[in-house]
């Protein structure tokens, strides 16, 4: 008994703390304003506020979306160089706002991404056999595709849907992610196809 109320314990404690997600830590960066100013310093990013932070010269200094053309930060959780402009978007409703989008593949067709913090039930069973259920923290990827025309669409993450996008080449899309045995909803893949056709277009 004892050892499962230890197990319980630690499940809960991984529920509540997780892990430190990019958004909640401070990175390397720098950052270009829509007036063409550029900061050096620590940038920390808000998707959901379209809000940056930056510690530059000793001040600490806001901007949201609409001061910002350009931000690149070295993101140590994944050893990396990330890219985000900020490109006029209805988000939430009819009307166009500037927001943050990251760009994972820049070409005829460019890969964008947002990312949020959402917390999911995850179903688990213990070393006991018994059914545990605890909530936790995931980041989750929304994708979007920005065409040579300067539409951005938002992904689905079905293959039928990216094939549509990518109707041009779609048989030879569909047999490089069969031999390649890429899924069209995993991030990494889904910038190898990007990529790939972008090459062949």
């Amino acid at each position: 008994m004892k050892g499962f109320l230890l197990l319980l314990l630690a499940v809960s404690s991984i529920g509540a703390n997780g892990q430190d997600f990019p958004s909640e830590l401070w990175h390397k960066g720098m950052v270009v304003l829509v007036n063409e100013d550029t900061l050096v310093g620590n940038v920390k990013y808000n998707l959901d506020q379209e809000l940056i932070q930056v510690e530059s010269g000793q001040k600490t200094y806001t901007f949201s979306g609409k001061k910002v053309f350009y931000f690149q930060i070295f993101d140590e959780t994944v050893d990396a160089y990330r890219e985000f402009y900020t490109l006029p978007y209805a988000l939430l409703n009819q009307y166009e706002t500037p927001v943050f989008f990251e760009v994972l593949v820049e070409g005829k067709l460019t890969l964008l991404c947002r990312e949020s913090i959402v917390t999911r039930t995850v179903n688990d069973t213990n070393p006991y056999g018994a059914m545990m259920s605890y909530s936790r923290n995931v980041l989750v990827y929304t994708y979007y595709f920005l065409d040579d025309k300067g539409r951005i669409t938002k992904y689905s993450l079905k293959k039928r849907d990216l094939l549509k996008v990518l109707a041009k080449r779609a048989g030879k899309i569909e047999e490089y992610m069969r031999v390649n045995r890429l899924k069209p909803d995993k991030r990494y893949d889904l910038s190898r196809i990007i990529s790939f056709y972008n090459g062949i277009i």
